[in-house]
């Protein structure tokens, strides 16, 4: 019980210092016949100490039972005694018996003359193999006992504990933050917390289906397509790794397309060389040299740290001399004669058993240097020599790619004679040039080909990974290159794995069409990754962080829409607030996360109203949300505060409060605030779903398998809906609070063009109508 009571996971829950759960309060708990009958069915090795224990009594009492039949005599003891003097002088067995007998035979002919010493004999026997049945009974239930309780108890009952501490704590058991490590927040790239989903199985198969070519990964930023390319260029797609030799390169956002070919062609080089464990060789002439002008002082420095350390090497010597002696002459004396008596009787063995069993020596030795020639491997001798020659190849290919070689050489003739010389001098050189683009991608190509055909003997795949394809900029940027590198993508059993924007994704899905362009030319397949589910995101923050219950799951993964990214950010911000408020709760905790969210969003959007060329008219609405930002970050965030809820709720229903011409700024204002407005309106949402009371008792009631539109799954479906349009993510926000008996909320129309110059968020025109309803 007390080891149960220091497990992390319950540990977590005693120190929220709750009145209702407490270490008494369980004892209690467990104290009930109720819970330890369910304790001891549910943990079957229990029965099996309990019948191993139930025989060791069984043996004590018979043994018990004849000890007091035994006459104490010197036949049994004596026998011992002889016994063990046998062993302990190591005598030869023929003597060790004769003693024995004589001894044994002299005494046993005493103590079997009558009938009592001959059933005293008999009990004296039994009672000494019951103490050894009894003796290794009890040992062995002992040895059980410790390892059910160490083992098999503490599982049994963590689960049970935390049933009752559900049980003290009431229906909100897990709308508590208690969360027992935060690893996988501070090492959120850490391979150790990546969470298989359907799309690696999906990539893998496709994988296993081609010889080479490109796969394109796309999806929203943050959705993990950077985690999943690295996987796949490491192998790890598979339950079981596999060896790949892999290349991973960041696509820069300004390129060209010659220079990030020599890029990767230097990276490929370099990796390979790194396989075999070889580094780039540097030439002569960029080997470091130093000046004449600091040889001195380095000379100097050198010379001072030797001397140092032999001085303090030489005054730690002279100190313990004698002692290192002493304990050496010790040892050499107490050491070497053992060592030299092993040595001389092993040879000894060595030759007798070589002349004595000739032909199993012989065999064995055999068998010896067969397994070292195996381990040798004299096959690679030969069948390396392509690998070497590749490697010395990769030297060379850096050194072109990387610096312009230059040769020269002269001749010269001449002759004298008198006064007059006669000469002929010939200067000739030759100096490296780059490689033109075409030759660039066939040296690549034909180095990746080799590599290829080299690894391929091993089962090894060559995997190269092209990142960040995103950051070009815009969809034509990404055709373009890849209009430029497709020419190295159809390289035999050579895979390429890019990460690219929705934008390309898309316009390979409409490859049906009869539109073609280069991104169909391109790439063999595209691997779409969708946002996470409520489930998924919920196994990958149980992995990452151990106790975040299913509640808090719901909470980030509304704000994130699924994406892993924006979800391992919130779950920072939840831990943050966790840890500045000491607050468990989910109220207060999602109350303190949703209106930071929201005063972030209102600070926003004042500085974009702020940098409007017609921010005099704006001066109003830049006013009314500085004081709905002070009101927030002035508010008692640690209980409800209709008012402010309202005003927010009143802001989020607004329509557009500048009323300018139709020009085009202020249609881009007009469309940037009813994004802001929209998001908004999610923030209120979520306060009314989160920072309520009974969070389990309203979702229990609200929800269910009859009603799609009420799963806390719309709520990040509605998240990602932003991206996409305004209205259509209002639409899903009304109908989920209309299933949670949320205050309905409708928009107010437009207001006419030839509304005051200065319209505020709040004055009349500008203000909304909400329906009479009532909070659930």
């Amino acid at each position: 019980m007390t080891a149960s009571l220091d497990q992390p996971e319950i540990r977590a829950y005693l120190d929220l210092q709750r009145p209702q759960v407490t270490a008494e309060r369980l004892r209690e708990a467990f104290d009930q016949p109720r819970i330890i009958t369910e304790v001891l069915r549910a943990c079957l090795p229990y029965f099996g100490v309990r019948h191993r224990a139930a025989h060791a009594d069984v043996l004590r009492g018979r043994l018990m039972q004849t000890r007091d039949r035994c006459r104490v005599t010197l036949f049994l003891p004596l026998a011992l005694v002889t016994i063990l003097g046998w062993w302990a002088a190591g005598l030869p067995w023929w003597a060790g018996l004769a003693v024995l007998a004589a001894t044994v035979g002299y005494y046993g002919s005493r103590e079997l003359r009558n009938p009592d010493g001959r059933d005293n004999l008999l009990a004296q026997l039994q009672t000494a193999v019951l103490s050894v049945q009894w003796a290794a009974c009890a040992l062995d239930s002992e040895v059980r006992l410790a390892r059910w309780a160490t083992r098999t108890l503490k599982p049994v009952i963590a689960p049970i504990m935390q049933r009752e501490m559900t049980r003290l704590l009431g229906p909100d058991y897990e709308s508590l933050f208690v969360a027992r490590s935060h690893e996988g927040l501070v090492d959120a790239g850490n391979a150790r917390y990546w969470v298989s989903t359907r799309t690696e199985a999906a990539l893998q198969q496709k994988l296993d289906q081609m010889n080479g070519g490109a796969i394109a990964i796309c999806g929203p930023r943050g959705v993990g397509k950077s985690t999943l390319l690295r996987k796949a260029c490491q192998g790890m797609l598979d339950r079981w790794p596999q060896w790949h030799f892999h290349v991973v390169v960041q696509t820069p956002a300004n390129y060209r397309p010659e220079e990030f070919l020599l890029s990767l062609f230097q990276s490929v080089c370099r990796n390979y060389l790194t396989l075999y464990g070889r580094r780039p060789r540097a030439p002569f002439l960029f080997r470091s040299r130093a000046r004449t002008a600091h040889r001195s002082r380095r000379l100097y420095h050198s010379a001072r740290q030797w001397a140092l350390l032999l001085s303090g090497l030489g005054l730690v010597v002279v100190a313990i001399q004698r002692e290192v002696r002493d304990l050496v002459d010790v040892a050499y004396r107490s050491a070497h004669p053992f060592v030299s008596q092993w040595a001389a009787g092993s040879w000894q063995w060595a030759v007798s058993t070589w002349h004595e069993h000739p032909v199993l020596t012989r065999v064995v030795l055999c068998a010896v240097g067969l397994v070292l020639l195996w381990r040798a491997d004299v096959k690679s001798w030969f069948t390396r020599r392509p690998v070497r020659r590749l490697v010395h190849d990769c030297h060379n290919y850096l050194h072109l790619l990387q610096r312009i070689q230059t040769v020269g050489s002269s001749t010269s003739l001449g002759a004298s004679g008198g006064g007059l010389t006669l000469g002929i001098g010939r200067t000739s050189g030759s100096t490296s040039r780059t490689f033109t683009y075409p030759e660039l991608v066939w040296e690549f190509r034909s180095l990746l080909t080799r590599i290829s055909a080299i690894e391929r003997k091993d089962n090894w795949k060559v995997f190269i990974g092209i990142d960040e394809l995103d950051r070009l900029g815009s969809t034509e940027q990404a055709r373009a290159f890849l209009a430029e590198i497709k020419a190295i993508f159809d390289v035999p059993r050579v895979y390429f794995i890019l990460s690219v924007s929705e934008d390309v994704g898309a316009s390979f899905i409409r490859r049906g069409l009869p539109t073609r362009d280069v991104i169909d030319s391109s790439l063999e397949d595209v691997i779409v990754i969708e946002p996470r589910t409520l489930s998924e995101s919920g196994a990958l923050l149980q992995t990452r962080v151990p106790g975040f219950t299913d509640p808090f799951v719901a909470l980030v993964h509304a704000l994130s829409g699924g994406v892993p990214r924006d979800l391992i950010r919130y779950t920072r911000k939840v831990t943050e607030i966790q840890l500045r408020t000491q607050q468990p709760g989910l109220a207060t905790l999602a109350r303190e996360l949703l209106w930071e969210e929201a005063a972030q969003a209102l600070s926003g959007f004042r500085v974009l109203l702020a940098q409007h060329e017609d921010s005099a008219r704006s001066a109003q609405t830049v006013h009314d949300l500085h004081t709905l930002i002070s009101l927030i970050r002035g508010a008692d965030l640690t209980r409800a505060n209709p008012e402010l809820e309202q005003r927010l709720l009143q802001l989020t229903l607004t329509s557009h409060p500048l009323h300018t011409d139709d020009t085009e700024p202020a249609d881009e204002l007009a469309q940037r605030w009813e994004e802001f407005s929209c998001y908004l309106h999610f923030i209120g949402t979520l306060l009314e779903v989160f920072a309520r009371r009974n969070f389990a008792a309203r979702k229990a009631a609200y929800t269910g398998p009859t009603k799609p539109n009420a799963d806390l799954q719309r709520l990040a479906e509605a998240r990602l809906e932003m991206t996409v349009s305004p209205h259509s993510t209002r639409q899903i926000l009304e109908q989920f609070r209309s299933h949670w008996a949320l205050r309905p909320t409708t928009i107010a129309p437009a207001a006419p063009r030839t509304a005051p110059p200065h319209p505020g968020l709040l004055l009349p025109g500008n203000h909304v109508t909400v329906p009479d309803g009532r909070r659930p």
